[in-house]
């Protein structure tokens, strides 16, 4: 797992939030409150595929407004439709004493373990997607992992793992992953991925033409020595 905490054998729980993303006047990157909600949700469900899970339930910390609410619930939605699934129960709270300055929100996600995975380092690794934050974020969508592709390769066992690459970049992931071992990719391996535009995904070799038939987004291989 990455981030997620597995509180038994089959409950997962993550958790991702977006600060000083919005439509108020000081938010430094300018986005619609749908568009911060759902790539919010999307680091959060990619978190529960990274453990092996699908969420099962939704949590929404809403610090902007009252009126943010229905944009950030069509966000998780969005998530939800990409990938042809129904959205689960959506529950939370919005800060409504206090306005803010800034927009801010959180997304819990908490899901039961249905897919298998592992980081065989004999496998074949990718990243798909490129690496990018901020404005970039919105400039570049078409260069963003996509989700329905990559929960398809989950549901038809291609993926053996899938892993988001956070704020630290798809360096500190490999690390995490390959343990000391040596590796090089032709992505820029320091730079920040945002609301985990890239995505690491480990594929037996068998099944590398089936894996290329489905990404349309760039990837790169992932090189070890080992």
């Amino acid at each position: 797992m990455r981030n997620a905490l597995k509180i038994d054998n089959n409950t997962v729980v993550t958790i991702d939030n977006a600060g000083c993303i919005g439509e108020k006047e000081f938010d430094i990157v300018y986005a619609s409150n749908r568009l911060t909600a759902y790539y919010t949700a999307r680091v959060a469900i990619l978190e529960q595929w990274c453990a092996g899970a699908h969420p099962t339930h939704i949590f929404l910390s809403n610090f902007t407004s009252d009126a943010a609410w229905n944009d950030y619930e069509k966000g998780i939605q969005q998530v939800f439709d990409e990938i042809g699934e129904n959205v689960p129960p959506i529950k939370g709270s919005t800060e409504s004493n206090f306005e803010s300055m800034q927009s801010a929100l959180s997304i819990m996600m908490i899901g039961k373990v249905e897919f298998e995975v592992n980081r065989n380092h004999l496998y074949n690794w990718f990243v798909v997607g490129k690496p990018l934050v901020g404005q970039e974020v919105v400039e570049q969508a078409h260069h963003v992992a996509k989700l329905h592709e990559l929960y398809k390769l989950l549901k038809l066992g291609i993926a053996k793992q899938v892993w988001p690459v956070g704020s630290k970049g798809i360096a500190a992931e490999c690390n995490r992953i390959f343990e000391g071992k040596q590796y090089s990719c032709k992505l820029p391996l320091m730079k920040t991925s945002g609301p985990s535009t890239s995505v690491i995904v480990a594929v037996d070799k068998e099944q590398i033409d089936l894996f290329k038939e489905i990404i349309s987004v760039h990837y790169e291989a992932i090189h070890i020595k080992i």
